[in-house]
């Protein structure tokens, strides 16, 4: 998997791959898009957030950076173990019933803080070519694909359009694996019932 110190290495890896480096003048747009591409098809576990939320008349704003919740608890500094869910709560720990209508979040009748666990978009790296975030760092490959495939598209290149959606969803399999590795590596099973 490809490293990649910021955003200008993966403008000049996306020219090799695309095999054309005339893409300058629209490379913000083709990075947005391809941040919006990763967004609606990537949760993983760098995304995990947490935040409190002050409910004000059974409403709160959720967080600039929100893309989709996990869960809603109650007001006692309790936060998730690497993201994972977890079937058993403390005592005092209320699981809370919440919807979600464009930036707010509704608990009717509720006024108070809330801690929140949520998935947050990937940050940009669209603003500047010294930008980088965790997935350029981390699994580069998947930055590379994707904005390889949205200029492939840009320049109505059908076949390498179809080679870069093959590889970025190779690549997007690759870190879920990783994914997966990082949630449950350190986890334990205990079987239940008897023992002979």
């Amino acid at each position: 998997m490809p490293a990649f110190n910021d955003a200008l290495d993966l403008k000049a890896a996306v020219g090799d791959h695309i095999g054309n480096r005339s893409v300058s003048d629209v490379w913000p747009r083709l990075v947005q898009m391809a941040e919006t591409l990763l967004n609606q098809r990537l949760r993983t576990n760098w995304q995990v957030k947490d935040d409190t939320l002050t409910f004000t008349a059974g409403q709160a704003d959720l967080p600039a950076d929100f893309l989709e919740m996990i869960d809603v608890y109650g007001p006692c500094g309790y936060r998730m173990h690497a993201g994972l869910r977890s079937d058993t709560q403390r005592p005092g720990m209320s699981r809370s019933r919440y919807s979600i209508d464009g930036g707010k979040v509704f608990i009717r009748g509720y006024t108070g803080d809330k801690d929140i666990l949520y998935y947050g978009v990937i940050p940009t790296i669209s603003g500047s070519l010294s930008a980088s975030n965790w997935l350029l760092e981390r699994n580069g490959d998947v930055y590379l694909y994707a904005v390889g495939f949205e200029a492939a598209k840009f320049l109505k290149d059908v076949d390498l359009a179809q080679v870069s959606k093959t590889l970025l969803d190779e690549a997007i399999k690759s870190l879920k694996v990783d994914d997966d590795r990082q949630r449950w590596s350190n986890g334990i099973v205990r079987v239940a019932g008897l023992t002979p």
